[in-house]
């Protein structure tokens, strides 16, 4: 399946990504598997933001990592314009490598504790560039003032910073190597709100600046709101609905899609509205329901969800959903 564009027309395509992770019980190995991603298919756009959401275990992590190669797939293809990333060997994938950064969730974890911050920042410009101490020492001393920090933060460690400091700093290690695609994991998600939309409105700027393109991972859809051109929802280690931010936000066509639009609080606590709720937790990825994924849990479930898994299939022009009786008005 090919989603958002024209074959030979997406900046980063996935072709039927699976991450299975093998379960061993004590000495001997199981034939049950962990299917963190299933038959994933995702095209993105180049400049665009390409925000990615789903509750807690629906395997958006595990897409970022596998998409990276930080950990190799168990089946698919991934292809960086037109070169296929999964048939690289270690040494021609470093050469993308600096063209494709993450910036991970926690601030707290991702920079290491005992080092200083410029070493932290231009490690990966030794690395991949060769470069030499006055020029590392000058490229690290530009992105930080990119990212709203000084030249003498350069000589503290992580932990003389505040949660949302550390955040620019781990923005600032990413972007020194000039990447074109950055994925964010969850970048905000361990600060507070205020320091939230600071953070948020510094990566806008910076995605105009350094044309960027983003894969931006969240739970919060007020986030994907304010950030993404467009959405794919991920439910179970599987795609149910992808399309522009507009079409999934004002006509979501899949029942999982509405109950995340249905938790974003409104900001008049007086104004209540009628929630559609669903039932139970989301199941385990060692054994996913059969038919429908979230026929478990959907509030319109049919007898047909229950036995026939359902395809992914365009409901109209550039918007896909994984479901037999879409919520479709109109």
């Amino acid at each position: 399946m090919q989603t958002e564009h024209a074959a030979g027309s997406a900046f980063i395509r996935i072709e039927h990504l699976k991450q299975y992770f093998p379960i061993k019980r004590g000495f001997f190995a199981s034939n049950l598997y962990v299917k963190a991603i299933d038959d994933v298919s995702l095209d993105i756009p180049r400049n665009s933001t390409f925000g990615v959401v789903g509750e807690s275990g629906s395997g958006k992590t595990t897409l970022a990592r596998t998409l990276l190669r930080l950990i190799e797939p168990t089946a698919g293809r991934i292809h960086y314009q037109d070169t296929d990333l999964t048939a690289l060997d270690s040494k021609q994938l470093l050469v993308f490598r600096r063209k494709m950064q993450i910036v991970q969730q926690d601030p707290y974890n991702s920079l290491h504790p005992r080092k200083l911050i410029k070493n932290i920042i231009g490690e990966g410009l030794k690395i991949h560039f060769h470069d030499a101490s006055d020029v590392v020492y000058s490229k690290v001393k530009a992105i930080l003032e990119e990212v709203g920090l000084r030249e003498e933060h350069m000589f503290r460690y992580p932990h003389e910073f505040s949660g949302g400091q550390r955040q620019r700093i781990a923005v600032a290690r990413a972007l020194v190597l000039r990447p074109e695609f950055l994925i964010l994991d969850e970048p905000t998600s361990a600060l507070d709100v205020s320091v939230q939309a600071v953070i948020l409105k510094m990566l806008k700027d910076l995605k105009r600046e350094f044309s960027l393109t983003y894969m931006f991972i969240t739970h919060d859809l007020a986030i994907i709101d304010y950030m993404a051109d467009h959405v794919a929802v991920m439910y179970l280690g599987e795609l149910v609905e992808v399309g522009a931010k507009k079409d999934l936000f004002g006509n979501p066509a899949h029942p999982y899609t509405y109950l995340l639009l249905d938790s974003i609080p409104h900001p008049d606590p007086r104004k209540r509205k009628e929630r559609i709720l669903s039932r139970g937790e989301i199941p385990s990825p060692v054994n996913p329901p059969k038919g429908c994924r979230f026929h478990t849990r959907c509030p319109y479930v049919q007898a047909r969800c229950k036995t026939d898994p359902p395809d992914m299939r365009e409901i109209r022009a550039g918007h896909f959903m994984r479901c037999h009786f879409p919520l479709i008005k109109g």
